[in-house]
């Protein structure tokens, strides 16, 4: 893969990132399927590392590592089906299902406090 190749999904990326993946987190309690991601994991690592690089050879670290920590996400996306089957045994549980909820409510709240920052 190219640099203009992958710097385009790396942009998709960036917009998908954190108003998708925290809330899918917040649901599936670190066992997401891969369907939710927008390229396939093996895609999305290689297109990530090459813009990475990128910024390290700049000499930009603080990208380097902003990129290298959103890739660290991607471990909590598997097989589909598992991780429907995680769910379902998760949400068997009241105690999980009221944990959900709480989560839920506060990615809203932080969704909520990121969209007001993005609008100055």
């Amino acid at each position: 893969m190219e640099y203009p190749e992958a710097n385009k999904i790396y942009n998709i990326w960036k917009q998908w990132y954190w108003p998708c993946h925290f809330i899918l987190d917040s649901i599936f309690f670190g066992s997401i399927p891969e369907s939710y991601l927008p390229y396939p994991k093996e895609v999305l690592e290689e297109a990530l590392n090459i813009v990475a690089k990128c910024y390290w050879d700049e000499g930009d670290k603080k990208m380097f590592d902003t990129i290298q920590d959103t890739m660290a996400s991607l471990l909590v996306y598997g097989k589909d089906e598992e991780a429907l089957q995680s769910l379902a045994k998760l949400s068997s549980n009241p105690e999980m299902r009221k944990a959900t909820l709480i989560l839920i409510a506060n990615y809203k709240k932080d969704m909520m406090n990121w969209l007001k920052k993005q609008e100055k």
